[in-house]
């Protein structure tokens, strides 16, 4: 609970207050959803999800954007596990982090699935047929932003242990 608020926290009163470029946004509070364990049910990771993109669109003003991206990829996140990571590497009771997952591993899955949230909030947000290659920029920008963010997070927690 402590670290959900904290990521929520960072995110809404530093992240969405600064600005990088029209084009990077980065999205610290995806780390709630990444790392849930992988034994937790599919229900549990939907209501997570849910709530995590909920309490940010509240604060921003949005009309359920986050919490359709949040979903979107909760739904996502059991596949890209499955082909990830076996019973060897990963227990269904540990927390999906770097130091679990392993870091090629840990890479693909987070970029995936931020890949995937951005590109679903942005292609909510701003579709238009003449602004696709925007759309593919920011996307990516923003995955990168996330997952250097997202990174130094988990560098942080390895070195805290």
């Amino acid at each position: 609970m402590k670290l959900f608020l904290g990521y929520i926290l960072i995110q809404i009163f530093v992240l969405n207050e600064v600005i990088f470029s029209s084009y990077i946004i980065p999205f610290l509070y995806l780390t709630i959803i990444l790392s849930i364990p992988k034994g937790k049910s599919i229900l549990f990771l939907m209501i997570i999800s849910f709530i995590t993109g909920l309490t940010i669109d509240i604060f921003e003003g949005q009309l359920g954007l986050h919490s359709t991206s949040c979903i979107f990829i909760a739904f996502l996140r059991p596949k890209i596990l499955s082909i990830l990571s076996n019973s060897k590497t990963l227990s269904n009771e540990d927390n999906i982090r770097l130091n679990n997952l392993g870091g090629v591993q840990f890479l693909v899955y987070s970029s995936t699935l931020i890949f995937f949230h951005s590109l679903i909030l942005f292609f909510i947000v701003d579709f238009e047929i003449g602004n696709i290659f925007n759309l593919i920029i920011k996307t990516i920008l923003s995955t990168l932003a996330t997952l250097l963010l997202i990174f130094v997070n988990e560098l942080y927690y390895m070195n805290k242990q």
